[in-house]
């Protein structure tokens, strides 16, 4: 019965791959050696590779669940997708080969990562400007703070003593901003304003 379910499963795995069908994904699978033992359809009109060029062909592989796998068609178009791989064992549980399934983007799919990658870089610059911004912002306010200190020691009439401490109050102002210097949260807080 063990055997039976096996085989029916076997059969399962060549209908899929060898299935013409639009809906299966592109799918090739290894022996224990590396070697390509199956190149279906899909794989074959992804890759313009042909299924006799790839069967028995030494196949480099990973140590992962997903990777991302790239690659240069045969019209030297560069196609980027995940590969998928899952062990193929026999009744007694030994592994003999891999099934691999390469999952594509559709094209709107591949735009949105391409404008969130743009995205990250473009907060990362901003990032990196504000961190030197903040820097050269908090030296002159260290050198505020001590002529503040200094000041504040002197002999002040009442107006210049209130002047200092708004003056005070206006440096602290800042220097909570440049200590927040949290990005996301400036942009909170413009937003409101806008």
């Amino acid at each position: 019965m063990i055997l039976d379910k096996y085989n029916q499963i076997q059969g399962d795995y060549v209908g899929i791959v060898r299935s013409p069908c639009a809906l299966i994904p592109p799918i090739f699978m290894m022996d224990e050696h590396g070697r390509c033992v199956e190149w279906n359809d899909a794989m074959q009109k992804l890759s313009s590779l042909k299924r006799e060029r790839a069967i028995d062909q030494m196949l480099l592989g990973q140590d992962a669940n997903k990777l991302i796998f790239g690659f240069f068609d045969q019209k030297g178009k560069y196609v980027e997708a995940i590969l998928s791989a899952n062990k193929r064992t026999n009744t007694e549980g030994r592994i003999t080969g891999i099934l691999c399934f390469l999952h594509v983007a559709s094209p709107e799919l591949q735009y949105t990562m391409q404008v969130q990658s743009i995205s990250e870089q473009a907060t990362a610059n901003t990032q990196t400007k504000l961190a030197y911004i903040l820097g050269e912002v908090r030296n002159p306010l260290n050198g505020i703070k001590l002529l503040q200190n200094l000041m504040k020691y002197s002999d002040l009439s009442k107006e210049q003593r209130q002047l200092l401490k708004t003056s005070a109050l206006c440096r602290e102002q800042l220097a909570k901003i440049i200590d927040d210097g949290d990005i996301e949260s400036i942009e909170g807080r413009y937003d409101v304003l806008a």
